[in-house]
């Protein structure tokens, strides 16, 4: 390959040889990769042991290898001399790499190869580099993560001759024989990052000669959030959690040998108390965050690789029979494989049954995480004890670094507990993890309202450190976080980039996911009684995790104007996405174990008393002998079940994908088995097939008809049908659904109340006959004595029938959970019903404008129906609905406007007249000592549907009706319509302007 002199096209082809240009710019993408071993650019490459020559990419235009050193860019001295910079000599002793020719280069930089890392940094214009020439196009290289408190790093701007011969000495790697001169690191800020000075300065109350510890311990908690927050959950721990230095696995371990030698006794200094919180605090975050990442990858649910075992390396520090020896355990960060992922000494745990871990004090078990957090708790109460506190800001900073480390103590040992559930402990555990969680959401509160956390605001959106004021204290906070320090390890793709929000913010998304715990996960293992109620509080659930049935319109007020109260998502924190993935991983981690549904439940007889409480399927069915029936037909539906509850724990984005993936494949083939089942259940009895009602058959479909109407709720509901013709054809389909499953509900009904009427009948009149025969009998034996007396009323069949019906009318709890629920599908009928008339009305009114000629420039009206309900047509029950039955259903050109209009004003005034009948039956949550037959409270688990929903939905209803009276009154006057979802979140409301 042969580089030209000059960039002009090629006589023969037109072409220009862009050689020259592509290996300058591999050459400027290097970047080191040997610890603390980087030189400052422009600088010429060390001669490499065992090598004869330096390669310089710029000067060769031959067809040559670049050697990569693990360096800065190679370059001439003269481009050094007109630098202006000093070379500095390298580390001759680094081990070289294997050189690379010019497409292996490229190759490497598609495959991520650690030799091609271009992962470079702008370099910030400064005083100093205001003489060299285009500061604007230099990059750096990330820094190198430190393995000790006393590595430390000098800023490229302070690297002149004079400032070398003040350079400190780092600890030497494992792997190098000889110590070197500690060669400054390029960052972008100075001072120095070395974190050993701060350590040893640490107070608690800020002082002209010492660094506040509340700050960090406050910036800690904002990375954890990002990591795994309302609207973050998910987010890079690279990019998070780890960019905080001081919970990297090798400071860690020196903070803890350090404070180990500290043969000091109680009282401690306030030094020292300040070190032993900053390492509870460090290592109760780095715990926490290993709690939810094991919850996340065990639960395998979650649909972003950043909680993958690739983000946080392998675990190479067992043998191969799984056991931790002595010698593994005992060794430092610096002596591990250079191939592991950053902060490899966190994968260990204790081995069960391992007796050398309780004489070898490693951070890592949970006990001994304890006992830092509680020795960091008990030092903190001597120094507060210690000193007579005057000061109320002392007080409250006090008392703000107690929380911090308690409230940790409680959310970790929260996800702990429902992390080892068995179905002996199930109970127990979550108990106690329920009230962990409302111990870290009060704590969480109390720091909210705190005067020590009220003026910090520590980091931007975008993760750039604020100045707080303090010189110290903004140094401090500069050591200790880099934003860039883990960008070497994630290869050359983009990285989603995480959202960081102030103090408040921060706190309220965490209070938000620890709550969650308590009612997404602790209220369904704890109260899940039946699978009906379990199905639910599962949907109730994913409604309640995306912020309820209306969306959050007006923006959260904050103090600072410039900090946007968005996540990743372009949402506000107050409407979150949906449940956290740490609840949703925790709910799907319990919610079928020990072979029991939510650890306690036999799941085919579950699903065998849901069958006869919803589609009233008779016990013989269920105890039937023959092959495929019985038994054997409720551990078939066993599977399928259990994919829809599995579904609910998804967000509502993976939810639609899974059912349409696996669960409506699925239950094809079940509906095809339960005709089956039906067909030998009549000839078991011999019944007669036109007067027998498929049992099976009927539970199946009712199954699959819930979940084709959610489905196509959650796609309005995340905004896959944005047009008025889109929603119409939605709206359509779903009305068809919700009739079809009301009719079979209420055809159940009926039929369930005319046997349980038949039933109490017979046995009625069994009680009847027998009573009789006892009197005949009793007449013959007892003598008659005295008078005679009347002969009491017998009951005749008229009077028993009656008492079947009453005894039959009664309903259970349950009975009236299933009652309100089919309530609610009725106000959801006529709600979709009333907005297809009202778009059809519309139209006619010619209000809407048709839609454009670019949709169906590459394809079709009935194509892109046919695509948007293609997942149904799999299903044989109900029978998919064609373009041409949508076209006939939704076609009103022969009904005039003004009935058309009455006919969708009285859909919405039925829809009322249902809805304020739900709001007489779900009482508000002071109303005490109710039957719980005949109403609920708001906060009731079991029921469908809540007073905030019921209110929204009449919003709907009202609006609408009142546009459509507007219509009718004065249609000239209309000139403009607009498509709403601020009621509610699935119905939208057609503003008339």
């Amino acid at each position: 390959m042969s580089s030209m002199s000059s960039n002009t096209p090629d006589s023969e082809d037109g072409y220009v040889d862009i050689t020259h240009l592509i290996q300058r710019c591999v050459t400027e993408s290097l970047s080191c990769s040997h610890p603390f071993t980087p030189l400052v650019p422009p600088c010429s490459l060390p001669v490499i042991a065992g090598s004869e020559k330096i390669i310089n990419a710029e000067k060769d235009g031959g067809d040559t290898a670049l050697m990569i050193q693990g360096s800065s860019p190679p370059t001439t001295s003269a481009d050094h001399a007109d630098d202006g910079l000093h070379n500095i000599e390298g580390d001759k002793s680094a081990p070289s790499l294997t050189p690379i020719d010019m497409r292996e280069a490229m190759t490497a930089l598609e495959i991520g190869d650690e030799r091609m890392d271009c992962c470079e940094i702008p370099i910030i214009a400064s005083e100093k580099m205001a003489s060299s020439p285009s500061p604007s196009q230099r990059t750096i290289p990330p820094r190198i993560a430190p393995l000790h408190l006393s590595d430390g790093t000098m800023s490229p701007f302070q690297s002149s001759s004079s400032d070398m011969s003040d350079l400190k000495p780092t600890r030497p790697s494992s792997k190098d024989s000889t110590s070197s001169t500690n060669v400054p690191l390029h960052l972008q800020s100075s001072p120095c990052p070395s974190l050993l000075p701060y350590w040893e300065t640490l107070s608690i109350v800020s002082s002209s000669s010492s660094h506040q510890i509340l700050p960090l311990l406050l910036l800690q908690l904002t990375f954890l959030e990002a990591y795994i927050g309302t609207n973050n959950g998910g987010s890079n721990a690279a990019e998070t959690l780890y960019c905080m230095l001081w919970c990297h696995d090798g400071v860690l371990a020196d903070m803890r040998d350090k404070l180990s030698t500290n043969a000091q006794t109680s009282p401690l200094d306030e030094v020292t108390v300040a070190q032993w919180i900053l390492f509870a605090s460090s290592i109760g975050i780095v715990r926490i965050a290993e709690a939810v990442r094991w919850a996340v990858v065990n639960a395998d649910i979650y649909e972003e690789e950043d909680f993958g075992v690739a983000m946080h390396g392998a675990d190479d520090t067992g043998n191969d029979n799984g056991d931790n020896d002595e010698q593994s355990l005992s060794q430092l960060p610096s002596s591990l494989p250079s191939t592991m992922r950053f902060c490899p000494l966190l994968k260990r745990e204790r081995a069960k049954g391992s007796e050398t871990m309780s004489s070898i004090p490693t951070y890592q078990a949970d006990e001994y995480i304890d006992e830092v957090w509680d020795t960091a708790l008990k030092h903190l109460f001597e120094y507060a004890s210690s000193r007579e506190v005057t000061d109320g800001n002392e007080h409250d900073i006090i008392r703000a670094l107690e929380i911090i480390l308690r409230l940790q103590k409680s959310f970790y040992h929260s996800i702990c507990k429902l992390s080892e559930l068995n179905d002996q402990n199930v109970t127990d555990f979550t108990e106690e993890a329920k009230k962990k969680s409302r111990e870290t959401v009060t704590l969480l509160n109390e720091l909210n309202t705190s005067s020590a956390t009220a003026s910090h605001k520590l980091v931007e959106t975008d993760g750039t450190l604020r100045s707080v004021g303090d010189e110290r204290l903004d140094s401090l906070l500069h050591a200790s976080f880099d934003p860039f320090v883990n960008r070497r390890l994630l290869g050359n793709a983009p990285v989603r980039k995480a959202r960081f929000c102030n103090t408040f913010k921060v706190i309220d998304s965490l209070t938000r996911v620890v709550s969650e715990i308590e009612w997404a996960v602790c209220d369904v293992i704890l109260e899940g009684n039946t699978l009906g109620r379990i199905m639910r509080m599962l949907e109730n659930n994913s409604s309640r995790g995306i912020g309820g049935a209306f969306p959050t319109t007006a923006k959260p007020k904050t103090d600072d104007d410039s900090e946007a109260p968005f996540g990743n998502s372009g949402l506000a924190i107050e409407n979150p996405v949906g449940i956290n993935v740490l609840s949703r991983s925790l709910m799907l981690l319990n919610l079928y174990f020990d072979d029991k549904l939510l650890g306690q439940y036999d799941f085919p007889d579950m699903i065998g008393q849901h069958m006869q409480q919803l589609c009233a399927v008779p016990e013989a069915l269920l105890q039937s002998a023959f092959p495929g029936c019985g038994h054997s037909w409720l551990v078939r539906l066993a599977k399928p079940m259990y994919d829809t509850l599995k579904a609910l724990c998804f967000d509502q984005h993976r939810e639609r994908t899974f059912t349409e993936t696996f669960i409506f494949p699925a239950f094809a083939s079940l509906q095809l088995a339960a005709t089956g089942v039906d067909e030998s259940f009549r000839l078991e009895h011999g019944l007669d097939s036109q007067t027998t009602a498929s049992y099976a058959s009927n539970y199946v479909i009712v199954q699959t008809i819930r979940l084709m109407e959610r489905h196509i709720g959650i796609g309005i509901r995340i905004g896959l049908y944005p047009k008025w013709y889109d929603l119409s054809t939605a709206y359509w389909y779903r009305d068809f659904l919700l009739s079809a499953l009301l009719n079979i509900r209420g055809s159940i009904e009926q039929e369930r109340f005319e046997r349980k009427a038949m039933e109490l009948r017979i046995k009625l009149e069994e009680e009847e006959e027998e009573k009789k025969r006892l009197n005949a009998v009793g007449k013959k034996q007892i003598s008659k004595k005295g008078k005679k007396k009347g002969k009491k009323k017998e009951a005749n069949a008229e009077t028993v029938r009656e008492a079947a019906i009453e005894a039959a009318a009664r309903v259970s709890a349950e009975d009236f959970e299933d009652r309100l629920e089919y309530t609610y599908l009725t106000v959801r009928r006529h709600l979709c019903r009333g907005i297809v008339r009202y778009i059809a009305a519309l139209r006619q009114a010619g209000l809407l404008s048709e839609p454009p000629p670019s949709i169906t420039m590459f394809t079709s009206h009935q194509t892109r129906f046919e695509k948007r309900f293609d997942s149904f047509a799999i299903l044989p029950q109900p029978q998919p609905l064609s373009f041409e039955d949508y076209e006939r259903g939704s076609d009103f050109s022969a009904v005039r406007r003004e009935d058309l209009v009455q006919s969708a004003g009285d859909c919405f005034r039925s829809c009322k007249g249902v809805i304020e009948r739900l709001l007489q039956v779900v009482v508000a949550e002071a109303v005490e000592d109710i039957d719980i037959t005949k109403k609920r409270r708001n906060d009731d688990l079991y029921i469908s549907v809540r007073r905030d929903e019921a209110i929204a939905l009449t919003k709907v209803c009202v609006a609408n009706s009142l546009f459509l009276h507007k219509l009718s009154m004065t249609p000239s006057k209309v000139n403009e319509v607009s498509l709403e979802f601020t009621a509610h979140k699935e119905y939208c409301t057609l503003n008339l302007k």
